[in-house]
């Protein structure tokens, strides 16, 4: 099947990192031409970056092609024929790779050759494009790029990311972050949330009557991380009840509803600021003044030094936060922080400012000053980039990391889930809660706005039918004449169990509704003629559920092994639930297979799930049929709930980087940070770098199914109904 070209050009230019580009290049090159190629200089490191994405023909040594991803190429093209002639490398001719669009290249071949005497010829995004259905080779060689590299997801809109997802350290850390019982120790959580109640709250004085309520506060936080910290949101209060207990950090003051920093507190952060802002200046000046060395050494002259040096650094922490902070901290992998500068430091510098002769020589200049600082800094260049570091880690283990991101967004966009009716009726009663206290609304929404494809079936809906004429019918016979007993007090009618009736209630007592049928109005006709069909209409439009009947559905289930699971459940469900259930699970069995999704799913595992909060059932398969289907069908709805609907989005995490690195928040997040993080991270940096490429990838997709359906895991806030959480703290 041939490919489609302007989809091959979009997605061949999308690519700014230098060794996916290379990983693709060479593929594609030996496809195209039939060559074998060899890294020039072996893993020797030669020059700055050595003989980064160089290689020659096998056999024909003296042929050289540059693979590059640079804007800028005529300086690139020269510094590699002078970086070959200084370390005696003969060659004849140079071929420049790139996946670039670039124009009147005649004269600069010509200019080459005769100061030179070397040929050049360009292979530019043009000619990939005009190669691109060569042969099946060729054509293997990108899409394997695809489903390797490319990663689409859907929030806001359908989008395209270029990420080496199981060839990077990150998201082996943090999947196997997930799972540690350590971490739960370490209290990350509340270190950050304390750091930003404090930080937000500078500035306020009792006397002064400069005082922050709870909101305020909230707001603020966000105006410096530049995002909606949600999965903090509960934790900001219960850290603002504590930091208010002895020994106080904070107080408030009950008469105006407010916070402020005590006195004591307000000196201790005068003076930490004031040591935090040397450190920085120092940081700037001293990095500065050694870049302006080299600078000078190579006769160039940049006129905003301290943006380059923001930009860098911010990159590198973006980029390869992870290996760059476990090398700084403890020294490790020197390496791979080397493999990676180079590519970092070229997208910065082109798309800076520079102008385009000096190009080259700033990115030669900055490589060596940023190895001095890492390998021979200055005692300020150390503290200063230690504090970095640990913020950074700690943002790694909260989840506010863009290749971590990266992966959940690009998973949600492959997830089909059938919702079950344990997460609909709680969604439709959070209907008048306040935003904040719509638990299972704000899931189903914003796994619609993530990509997640919702469905309902024939049974589910059913069900879904039925719980309404039940709810009817229980209310009209217990409810309706004995409405002042539970509005009279709030702590009754937290005590009914049908959770639609209760919210009823709930929002009678404020004034929302004045009826039952007034309330069931808000999601089909009271009267309940039509209800199938409308309640397929309302799940479509406000969550967008999409409603797939039995016969649409095509599943083909084995008879005999649904009596068997359906007898098995049984034993704690009625015969019709249990019948429903068994006809579920095999249903989503028999669709991962009919699907391939075993093998087409990569580290991202199975696409097709049952969201419910009826996941003790799995005992059941397992029972009956052993280990038949060994991965659960299940998806549990907290891992939804923390993991892809209330995670701070790709764009927006990198938008918070550039608000903390490198910068004052970024050291004054830095304090309290546990050493154990910087070494539990260590080791499982070394785990990964010790297995090799095809374990990486399925130990990743076992982590990540784990992840998805195990109902043991500690570390994330469940998904329970605001009015049973109150009724809690009442009892």
């Amino acid at each position: 099947m041939n490919i489609d070209k302007e989809a091959f050009e979009y997605a061949i230019q999308k690519i700014d990192d230098g060794f996916i580009f290379e990983n693709f290049a060479v593929s594609f090159l030996s496809s195209t031409l039939g060559y074998e190629f060899i890294p020039v200089g072996g893993t020797k490191d030669k020059g700055v970056d050595g003989y980064q994405h160089t290689f020659h023909r096998k056999g024909k040594e003296k042929i050289i092609y540059q693979l590059s991803t640079q804007l800028t190429y005529s300086d690139k093209i020269e510094d590699t024929i002078l970086k070959l002639q200084q370390n005696k490398i003969e060659f004849d001719a140079i071929y420049y790779v790139t996946n670039r669009k670039l124009n009147n290249t005649d004269a600069l071949i010509e200019t080459l050759y005769e100061k030179y005497k070397i040929q050049v010829r360009i292979f530019d995004i043009r000619w990939f494009v005009s190669n691109s259905n060569n042969n099946e080779s060729s054509i293997r060689a990108y899409h394997s790029y695809v489903e390797t590299y490319l990663h689409e997801f859907s929030k806001p809109g359908k989008s395209q990311v270029i990420a080496n997802l199981d060839s990077d350290s990150r998201l082996y850390v943090f999947l196997s972050q997930q799972f540690d019982v350590k971490s739960d120790d370490f209290k990350l959580d509340d270190l950050l949330a304390d750091t930003l109640i404090i930080y937000a709250l500078e500035g306020t004085d009792p006397d002064k009557e400069l005082l922050m309520n709870k909101n305020e506060i909230k707001e603020a936080i966000k105006k410096y991380i530049k995002f909606d910290p949600q999965l903090l949101d509960s934790k900001i209060d219960e850290r603002l009840v504590s930091l208010s207990r002895k020994p106080r950090k904070i107080k408030y003051h009950t008469p105006k509803d407010g916070y402020c920093l005590p006195y004591e507190t307000r000196i201790e952060i005068e003076e930490r600021n004031i040591k935090d802002e040397i450190l920085l200046n120092t940081f700037f000046e001293q990095t500065k003044k050694q870049i302006q060395k080299f600078f000078s050494d190579l006769s160039v002259n940049v006129k905003d030094i301290q943006k380059l040096i923001t930009d860098i650094f911010n990159k590198i922490y973006e980029k390869q936060g992870l290996e760059f902070s476990n090398f700084v901290l403890n020294g490790d992998n020197k390496s791979n922080i080397e493999q990676d500068l180079s590519t970092v430091i070229g997208n910065v510098v082109d798309s800076s400012s520079v102008v385009l002769q000096n190009k080259e020589k700033v990115k030669t200049a900055i490589h060596l000053s940023i190895r001095e600082i890492i390998y021979n800094g200055t005692e300020e260049q150390h503290r200063f980039l230690k504090s970095l570091s640990n913020t950074y880690l700690m943002m790694f283990m909260l989840k506010w990391e863009p290749k971590v991101s990266t992966y959940f967004e690009t998973l949600a966009s492959k997830l089909n889930v059938f919702v079950d009716n344990s997460i609909i009726v709680p969604a439709l009663s959070e209907h008048y809660l306040d935003e904040s206290n719509k638990r299972h609304w704000n899931l189903l929404k914003k796994a619609s706005e993530s990509g997640i494809k919702m469905y309902i079936n024939e049974s589910l809906l059913d069900e879904l039918v039925s719980h309404f004429q039940k709810i009817n019918n229980v209310y009209y016979k217990d409810f309706k004449d004995n409405e002042e007993y539970y509005l009279f007090d709030d702590y009754e009618l937290l005590f009914i169990d049908e959770v639609l009736i209760r919210a009823y209630f709930y929002a009678k007592k404020r004034n929302f509704v004045k009826t039952f049928d007034d309330f069931l109005n808000n999601f089909v006709d009271p009267n309940l003629k039509f209800l199938k069909d409308e309640l397929i209409i309302y799940l479509k439009d406000v969550f967008n559920i999409i409603y797939i009947s039995n016969e649409s559905w095509d599943i083909k289930i084995d008879q005999e092994e649904k009596e068997k699971l359906t007898i098995k459940l049984e034993e704690k469900k009625i015969r019709p639930k249990a019948e429903s259930d068994a006809e579920m699970i095999l249903a989503i069995y028999h669709l991962r297979n009919k699907n391939n999704e075993s093998s087409d799913s990569g580290i991202f595992g199975y696409k097709t799930w049952w969201l419910s909060k009826d996941t003790s059932t799995f005992w059941a398969v397992e029972e009956v049929l052993g280990n038949k289907y060994p991965i659960s069908c299940y998806i549990r709805p907290d891992f939804i709930y923390n993991y892809i609907a209330l995670k701070p989005s790709t764009s927006e995490v990198k938008e918070a980087y550039s608000e903390i690195f490198p910068t004052m928040l970024g050291v004054n997040l830095s304090y309290h940070m546990p050493k154990e993080v910087s070494e539990t991270v260590r080791q499982k940096i070394k785990e990964f770098h010790d297995k090799p490429t095809v374990r990486i990838k399925q130990i990743l997709k076992n982590l990540g199914e784990k992840l998805k359906s195990d109902p043991k895991l500690r570390n994330r806030h469940s998904v329970e109904l605001f009015l049973d959480s109150e009724l809690k703290k009442m009892q």
